[in-house]
């Protein structure tokens, strides 16, 4: 299976918030030290909760590999052409499959 990116993302965000705290730890401590370690608590506990719905992972399908190198080209084929006056057909082909 491939990567968890939401996984990832949110253990970024706790690793950023633990961060801050030690930070906030070392420096001088006044009346808003309390307020910003329950804040950054909060916090931590939001991104590690369940989280329940559709996750759109972030990464490229094969195909996207493909068409950035291979991008297809439609040309018009002259003897092909079909036109009765009333309405225009197209017949789309695919004789060079690249997938």
């Amino acid at each position: 299976m491939g990567t968890n990116i939401s996984k990832q993302k949110r253990d970024g965000l706790i690793a950023k918030t633990r961060n801050i705290c030690t930070y906030i730890s070392t420096t001088p401590q006044d009346e808003n030290t309390g307020a910003l370690f329950t804040y950054l608590s909060e916090l931590e506990k939001e991104v590690k909760s369940k989280k329940y719905g559709l996750v759109f992972e972030e990464h490229r399908e094969g195909i996207d590999e493909l068409l950035a190198a291979n991008t297809p080209v439609l040309t018009e084929e002259q003897d092909l052409f079909i036109y009765d006056g009333r309405q225009m057909n197209v017949l789309i082909d695919d004789r060079t499959r690249i997938y």
